[in-house]
């Protein structure tokens, strides 16, 4: 036994001299030159039938090995680009080594030779466990300093039981595979051998891999199997982990909240899993859901079935948000139907994320008859029916939409635009459902109208001449515009209207007529100037008169709130003569007193500073919110206004 030792020892001392590193012939270029550079190579000694590794620059260029006598080798393993290996062949040679590539011939600077064949002649049991003692019989083992289970699980020599010349023992790790085994030792460039066939671990398995259909949360599932030591967790789908027993060949667990389809896997301690069985979790059927038809905001419905107390939440057709039950059993469900659902399926959702669904229709509105029965455009209609407060806009002939707000379930009282045509009309639900009515015939109006109004491309700016083609033009006696009084011109059937500074957004145009008025709204975009009125009856200032003779007159301060400094005050007026305006506070004490001659000049506009804005809005005279009095001579004033955004 002592001479086994020595010999031992001496044969690893010789392996350590033998196995030194070799320099192979190569040019002295950059490394990132990507010319081919051998630094190294070995074990020498090798093994017969054990990999010989080089290592160098650019190796994963070399495409063939030629070993003594001429033996050349393709099948080369690329571990980088700066190492490669070769199984060396039973019958190789001592001697040089060659590395071929493309445009590339490298020989060693030294021999390759070869040291005692170190042999594995059996491996027994073929098929093991993990903790059992695998035994690996041969020649030269005690040459052999780890045993390497696939994916690189490693045994060192010193957790060998029996590390000697003709036999190994070894326990098999807990986290060894099946695949091929390598007997290799620890140098840099170590001797590696492997088996020729590969190593089975017996893994943890079931007689069956059951079936799981129609299982719910609380439930208690025990498979029957073997080796169920070996298991390390169980695996939900999700790969959520569930406790687990083994009694008696059994292992038993219990399905969780929230456990959703899939397999359901135990893990060895080898990270391998193995099927335990296949899940289907239980959903709700058999479904029937009361009321079904007729359905609408704030309608509690009942769903019974199989199965209900999985039910979680429940998605109406048309609503994002899901709704909970109001109530669950194992039989049945009640829900109150929220804003905004349409016909279609409810989805009934489990925690498994599973869901089950039921249909149900909504309740419709239903028009039974027009009052009257025949309608001039601009007028309004009666539609008489059922259900029709659900209505939330009303589309008639021409795809003309009116916006309705119903105040009754049996009646809706509708203007019909003026450009609105004969045809069936489309009611459109509140929850954006749409349902037709029967044909309503529409007469044009005797009245002024304009048949076509401006598209939406069309860009109408406050403060310019808005031209409408109108019918019936005879007809018209006035143009009012946000219910205020407009300056219009018609010429032949063009109506043309001076649209106020101060328009903005929708705005409407009222077409009074001597047997009728028509609404026509138009979208204004504002200019940025706004001028507002805040004076427009006829004051002749005379010679000085007073303001109970029709001359002087007052502005209040209402007029001026939130008025800034920078906007114009506007006087419009004709000059009789030596036209005077005088500008006054509350207590009568004179701004300015601007003169006119020029009979041709029609209006003054003057800066509204800072100063002048304190002095009007802070000057009191107890008994009225007088701003200004203005007074003068030979001007007849026809308006004052605040001219804003230029």
């Amino acid at each position: 036994m002592i001479f086994n030792k020595i010999y031992n020892r001496v044969i690893l001392a010789m392996l350590v001299v033998l196995a030194i590193t070799f320099t192979a012939c190569s040019s002295d270029d950059d490394d990132n030159s990507g010319t081919v550079k051998l630094e190294s190579y070995g074990p020498s000694p090798a093994l017969r039938g054990s990999q010989l590794t080089f290592i160098g620059k650019n190796m994963d260029k070399v495409t063939s090995v030629i070993l003594p006598d001429n033996i050349t080798i393709t099948d080369i393993e690329v571990v980088s680009n700066e190492q490669i290996k070769v199984t060396i062949p039973q019958d190789a040679k001592e001697g040089y080594v060659k590395l071929i590539g493309p445009g590339i011939e490298i020989t060693s600077k030294t021999l390759l030779t070869y040291t005692e064949p170190i042999s594995i002649s059996k491996i027994a049991p073929a098929s093991v466990k993990a903790g059992q003692m695998l035994t690996i019989e041969g020649d030269y083992l005690n040459l052999i300093q780890k045993v390497v289970f696939a994916d690189n699980v490693e045994v060192g020599y010193k957790e060998f039981k029996t590390w000697e010349r003709d036999k190994i023992e070894v326990k098999v790790p807990s986290e060894a595979r099946t695949g091929i085994i390598i007997l290799a030792d620890t140098a840099d460039i170590p001797v590696e051998l492997k088996s020729e066939t590969e190593l089975q671990v017996v893994l943890p398995s079931v007689e069956k891999v059951a079936d799981l259909t129609n299982k719910k949360p609380g439930d208690v599932i025990s498979v029957s199997g073997k080796d169920f030591d070996l298991v390390e967790s169980v695996q939900l789908p999700g790969e959520e982990t569930v406790e687990f027993t083994v009694k008696d060949n059994v292992l038993s667990f219990t399905l969780p909240e929230g456990v959703t389809d899939g397999a359901i896997v135990m893990v060895a301690y080898s990270g391998v899993h193995v099927a335990i069985a296949n899940i289907g979790m239980a959903v709700p059927s058999e479904l029937v859901a009361t009321p079904a038809t007729g359905i609408k905001d704030g309608t509690e419905i009942t769903v019974k079935g199989i199965n209900m107390d999985l039910v979680t939440t429940v998605l109406f057709p048309g609503v994002e948000e899901a709704v909970s039950p109001t109530s669950k059993s194992a039989t049945e469900i009640k829900i109150t139907v929220p804003e905004g659902t349409i016909s279609g399926n409810i989805t009934l959702n489990t925690a498994s994320g599973n869901t089950a669904s039921v249909a149900i229709t909504t309740l419709k509105p239903e028009v039974l008859s027009y009052n009257p029965a025949s309608v001039a455009a601009g007028n309004d209609v009666v539609l008489n029916g059922k259900n029709l407060d659900l209505v939330a806009s009303v589309t008639f002939g021409g795809n003309v939409k009116v916006e309705v707000t119903p105040s009754s379930a049996t009646a809706l009282t509708v203007n019909v635009p003026v450009d609105a045509e004969t045809g069936k009309i489309t009611l459109t639900m509140k929850n954006g459902e749409t349902v037709e009515a029967s044909s309503l015939t529409i007469t044009k109006p005797e009245f002024c109208y304009a048949p076509v109004l401006p598209g939406s491309d069309e860009e109408i700016k406050s403060g310019t001449i808005l031209a409408l083609d109108v019918q019936n033009g005879d007809k018209l006696t006035g143009v009012q515009v946000n219910g205020n009084n407009a300056q219009y011109i018609l010429q032949g059937s063009t109506l043309n209207i001076l649209v106020p500074s101060n328009a903005n957004g929708n705005t409407e145009f009222k077409l009074i007529s001597s047997n009728g008025e028509v609404i026509h709204t138009i979208y204004i975009t504002s200019s940025g100037i706004v001028e507002t009125v805040i004076m427009d009856e006829v004051r002749d200032l005379g010679s000085w008169a007073g303001e109970g003779a029709g001359g002087a007159f007052r502005l209040y301060k209402e007029s001026f709130e939130g008025v800034k400094a920078g906007a114009i005050l506007k006087f419009y007026f004709t000059v009789t003569g030596y036209g005077q305006l005088q500008l006054n506070n509350a207590n009568w004490s004179a701004w300015d007193t601007p003169v006119f001659e020029d009979a041709g000049q029609t209006f003054y506009e003057m800066e509204l500073t800072q100063d002048f804005l304190d002095n009007i809005m802070n000057t009191d005279d107890g008994w009225s919110t007088t701003a200004m009095v203005i007074q003068g001579q030979d001007l007849i004033i026809s308006k004052v206004s605040i001219i804003t955004g230029r």
